[in-house]
């Protein structure tokens, strides 16, 4: 194991170019010298490829056509030769000594021969670059409490509860399929792109990631790939600058169908795949586990009913225990009550059509 492996930063970019030069010299300005920056164009309108041109060969350039955030981590991680992978998505901002100490996480834990990967804390700024301290880790995530079903413990809530310590071991990946065999899906175990660093090894696992018609959240298939085939680790260190700003794709995202697919539904036959390239049996269907039924009955309402009955069925079928049973007659009564609801206002609406 190298005692100084090489850390390759990479930087995804879509029409930030009046944030992207901030992005490249945090990069550039790292204490650790063995870096490489490798900035991904995808397809900007904006000035972004004359900033990226002013660096000349301080980086490594991708210029390519746009295609969403998935294929510029492809394209980045394709062009890398780095140990450890750092993400920076081009809004956001590195601390000058985050790789060095992210290399002494590693080194110290003997992480950087295996699989592993590890989120670190942040501090959130606004468009100017001023602290918000309003923002804290835990609002832009605000939601571990899974991690009690996968690790068996209790949750005590809050950012504490992921951010336990410098180096602590968030989950191991024979716990997250242990969920995943169970449940039939995974939560998102993690932080936002720029908030995750992994070993190579780890990476060739993961990438290439699917490219969807879902230009953001990409960090999605890497988040819960990692958990499956490595180790999860987090530190509470801050040595992230998370931008806050009108088109923050991450903190900005509204609740929709195609978002909760994006997260939930599309990664099912990645994951799949990826459990079967490891050895192991696929698990994934979201839509038939118990976690689908606030999918369905969010965006489909009282027409929700029949895709309710069907899944009470699914979820039992598959697997029948006391949680399995009671989500059975829980889903059941929750479907015939949305049928008949459904139907009473249908009623209604087609008796005051008809009398207008």
């Amino acid at each position: 194991m190298k005692s100084k492996p090489i850390v390759s930063i990479i930087i995804n970019n879509y029409n930030y170019d009046r944030f992207l030069a901030e992005a490249i010299d945090s990069a550039l300005n790292q204490t650790y010298p063995h870096v490489e920056i490798i900035v991904v164009d995808d397809g900007s309108t904006d000035n972004s490829r004359n900033i990226i041109a002013d660096y000349g060969n301080r980086i490594v350039p991708v210029l390519k056509s746009n295609g969403g955030q998935a294929s510029s981590f492809n394209e980045g991680f394709k062009a890398s030769q780095g140990e450890i992978i750092c993400l920076l998505d081009s809004d956001d901002i590195f601390h000058r000594e985050k790789v060095e100490k992210i290399v002494t996480l590693f080194h110290d834990n003997n992480l950087i021969g295996a699989a592993v990967i590890l989120f670190n804390s942040l501090e959130a700024v606004d468009e100017k670059g001023d602290f918000i301290d309003s923002i804290t880790t835990n609002t832009v995530y605000p939601d571990w409490s899974a991690l009690a079903k996968i690790r068996g413990d209790e949750f005590t809530g809050g950012e504490h509860y992921f951010f336990n310590g410098e180096m602590h071991q968030v989950c191991t990946p024979d716990q997250v399929y242990k969920f995943a065999s169970k449940y039939r899906h995974i939560p998102y175990i993690g932080m936002p792109a720029s908030n995750i660093s992994m070993s190579r090894i780890l990476a060739s696992k993961i990438f290439p990631i699917p490219i969807t018609n879902f230009n953001t959240s990409a960090d999605c298939f890497v988040a819960k790939a990692a958990s499956l085939l490595g180790s999860v680790y987090s530190t509470n260190l801050h040595l992230t600058q998370y931008r806050i700003h009108s088109k923050n794709a991450w903190f900005n995202k509204k609740e929709t169908q195609e978002l909760e697919e994006a997260v939930f539904v599309i990664p099912d036959d990645y994951l799949n795949q990826k459990l079967e390239e490891s050895g192991r049996k696929a698990v994934f269907c979201f839509l038939k586990s118990m976690g689908a039924s606030g999918y369905y009955r969010r965006w489909f309402g009282y027409d929700s009913a029949d895709y309710l009955i069907r899944l009470s069925f699914y979820v039992i079928l598959f697997r029948l225990d006391f949680e399995t049973l009671s989500f059975f007659f829980e889903t059941i009564a929750k479907g015939v009550s949305y049928k008949i609801k459904g139907f009473y206002y249908k009623n209604k609406l087609f008796q005051k059509r008809a009398g207008s």
